[in-house]
Parts: C-alpha cells; sequence; structure tokens
C-alpha cells in the first residue's frame, strides 16, 4: 500500500521532541473539512443518540461508518503529528469495530496501522 506512511510514523513517533511542543493553530484558522459527510461534531451528535437507544441496530451502523470516516480523515490528515493521528484513527477504527465487526475498512486500517507500530518493534497503543 502507501509506503510514506511507515516513514511518517516513524518520524514522528521516533522524533526528539514531544507532540505537545509543535506549533498550535492560528487563532480563527478552521480545520480541514472531513472526506467524509461525517466530521467529529457529527459523530458526536450520533453516539449521544446512541446512548439513548443503544439496542438500535440502524443506528449502530451509522455510528460505525461514522466514527471509520472520522479515522479515516484523521489518518491522512497531514495537518497533525503522526503520533497524534494514528493513534486517534485507531480509537476510531476500534470503536467502528466495536459496532459492527464486520467493518472491512475499518479493519483494514486499523491493521496497517497495528502492522506499522509492529514493524518498529514498538507497542501498539491500547
Amino acid at each position: 500500500m502507501m509506503r510514506w506512511i511507515p516513514l511518517a510514523l516513524a518520524a514522528g513517533l521516533c522524533a526528539a521532541l514531544p507532540a505537545a511542543t509543535a506549533a498550535p493553530a492560528k487563532p480563527g484558522a478552521k480545520a480541514a473539512a472531513p472526506a467524509g459527510k461525517h466530521s467529529e461534531a457529527s459523530l458526536k451528535a450520533l453516539e449521544a443518540q446512541l446512548a439513548k437507544k443503544p439496542a438500535d441496530a440502524k443506528l449502530k451502523m451509522q455510528v460505525a461508518e461514522a466514527s471509520y470516516q472520522v479515522g479515516h480523515t484523521m489518518m491522512y490528515d497531514e495537518s497533525l503529528p503522526p503520533r497524534i493521528k494514528y493513534r486517534g484513527a485507531l480509537k476510531h477504527f476500534r470503536r467502528a469495530m466495536e459496532l459492527n465487526p464486520k467493518h472491512a475498512k475499518a479493519a483494514a486500517d486499523r491493521k496497517q496501522i497495528e502492522d506499522i507500530y509492529k514493524s518498529m518493534g514498538m507497542p501498539v497503543p491500547g
């Protein structure tokens, strides 16, 4: 697949400076729009709905897809340092898989990130 991801992840994970020292965004600057139809705000709203109706199968699938889309967007967001974007994306992919164990795209992206960590001899974030 994409060979630059391991290099980007390695550079971000092995950087001497912690991610917290990254320059903050300029005041008033807008974050990049997500590639999918779901944003973190819409995911949060769907999660709130699911908390009220945990047995709603259709809503579970919507939240799973929204989690995947947010994670995928985060994974390829060049404005985020690798330490942040890969951990965050992994969290969203795991949530998608929790709600829909058959979500193939979330499983593939999760595996890709986990394999990168393993290939570098680093523990996969929990």
